[in-house]
């Protein structure tokens, strides 16, 4: 509803004075308003295209990122990759060699050096990744533990002042219903 005090009374109606004033209060407060409304949506869409902005920006760091991560397991693979044999070119007549038994066994021996190295240190990192792991789940594990015990003490002393108070309700509705007895047999 509206406010008329607002108007002084004249012969016929309001004072058109105090109406056309208050009209035009109401028109400049209406447009300082949407002023203020325009000027924070342009705000806001400058700010929301700086935030496309760095989004994209981002989006293309996690891509080469990315790039640079495939790359450098490739080269991993490739570094770990056992060597392959070089091929001998095939000559037309050539006599067969005995086999270099003391040379073959030396490099089978260094490729099965390295790929126990690599094993090993693949399983390393393993292991210190799960020990990562276990701690941080144990962490995460106790805090859980330490929220759960707080929110429960927590429960306890609300439902013992709500035991208190509902205690303390009965008492007075009793007193109340006392007096109102009392009351109503002196009348």
């Amino acid at each position: 509803m509206s406010d008329f005090s607002k108007f002084r009374g004249s012969l016929g109606g309001f004072n058109r004075t105090d109406v056309a004033d208050y009209i035009e209060k109401l028109c400049l407060t209406h447009a300082a308003e949407l002023k203020e409304r325009s000027r924070r949506a342009e705000e806001l869409q400058t700010q929301l295209e700086e935030t496309r902005a760095q989004l994209r920006e981002t989006e293309a760091d996690r891509d080469r990122l990315q790039d640079q991560l495939q790359e450098a397991h490739d080269a991993l693979e490739a570094a770990t990759a056992p060597e392959p044999e070089p091929e001998e070119p095939e000559e037309a007549e050539a006599p067969e060699e005995a086999p270099d038994y003391p040379s073959l066994e030396l490099e089978a021996y260094r490729r099965a050096e390295a790929t126990e190295r690599l094993a090993a240190r693949r399983a390393e990192q393993l292991s210190r990744q799960m020990q990562e792991f276990v701690a941080h789940i144990s962490q995460r594990y106790a805090e859980t533990g330490e929220e759960i015990a707080a929110l429960s003490e927590d429960m306890r002393s609300d439902l013992q002042r709500l035991q208190d108070s509902l205690s303390d309700l009965e008492s007075l509705f009793t007193e109340t219903t006392d007096h109102f007895e009392s009351v109503e047999e002196t009348w």
